[in-house]
């Protein structure tokens, strides 16, 4: 069995993000949908001494149908402002400056495409987390059709790939039949967060992979994976620990089963 993760590119993602990528033999970025508004594609949430704000990088949509991978960003004034936020509400994490070396590079890059900034800044983090899947990109890939199973089913069989993880909302679109046809199983992604220690009081879920990682660095690896898998990738997993795992689940770390 080979798998794969499709997911569009998004800014800072959540644990259950990073989860996709740690879990299949391949991660595609699906950078030729439309970009949406209001949606995690540019912006995403970190940890304050209020709860939480967002973090969001300003872009130029110039038409509906527009997709991500020809989306801007807008200005440059946004980025000395996120790195004010980080360092505001992180100077005194643990791995603050060991995470932030990564991050503050793809920040004040030059490059004013979207996804430059997005898949770059993903592409590092599994890396330093040791969770690397083959990285490829929907744009690259011939598109025969309009029709969004069979386009999915056609990313699979470009990549080689028989098994498709995939979050719980594709159950309201997905052509059961049509995987069944083409010979690609599905599983769902049942991601049950952990809670770990965080810089303030009390604890907010569903925060950036960012928040995590100033916390922990390293062993953020085996908190993020610590969710129960289908037996379908559960093998991967296993070996993916054993070769390169930081040690076992940290102490603060427990499930949350809200």
């Amino acid at each position: 069995m080979k798998s794969i993760a499709i997911m569009q590119p998004v800014y800072l993602p959540w644990l259950g993000y990073f989860e996709q990528i740690g879990v299949t033999d391949t991660f595609m970025f699906l950078d030729d949908v439309q970009y949406t508004k209001q949606d995690w594609r540019n912006r995403n949430r970190i940890r304050s001494s209020g709860g939480w704000f967002w973090l969001t990088v300003p872009v130029s949509q110039l038409r509906f149908d527009q997709p991500i991978s020809e989306t801007h960003i807008r200005d440059d004034y946004w980025k000395r402002k996120h790195i004010c936020s980080l360092h505001h509400n992180y100077i005194s994490a643990p791995f603050y400056n060991e995470i932030l070396a990564i991050i503050e590079p793809h920040i004040y890059a030059d490059d004013p495409k979207l996804i430059t900034l997005t898949m770059g800044l993903i592409e590092s983090l599994a890396d330093y987390l040791s969770i690397g899947s083959t990285f490829l990109r929907a744009s690259d890939v011939p598109r025969a059709t309009t029709d969004r199973n069979a386009r999915i089913i056609e990313l699979c069989q470009h990549a080689g790939a028989n098994c498709l993880y995939t979050g719980p909302a594709a159950k309201a679109y997905i052509d059961y039949d049509l995987f069944e046809r083409n010979g690609v199983d599905l599983v769902f992604q049942d991601y049950q967060h952990p809670t770990y220690k965080q810089m303030f009081g009390g604890f907010e879920s569903h925060m950036s992979i960012i928040d995590l990682l100033m916390n922990y660095g390293k062993a953020a690896r085996d908190i993020l994976l610590s969710s129960p898998l289908p037996p379908a990738l559960s093998k991967k997993v296993s070996m993916s620990r054993k070769d390169g795992g930081e040690g076992g689940l940290s102490l603060d770390a427990r499930p949350d089963r809200r």
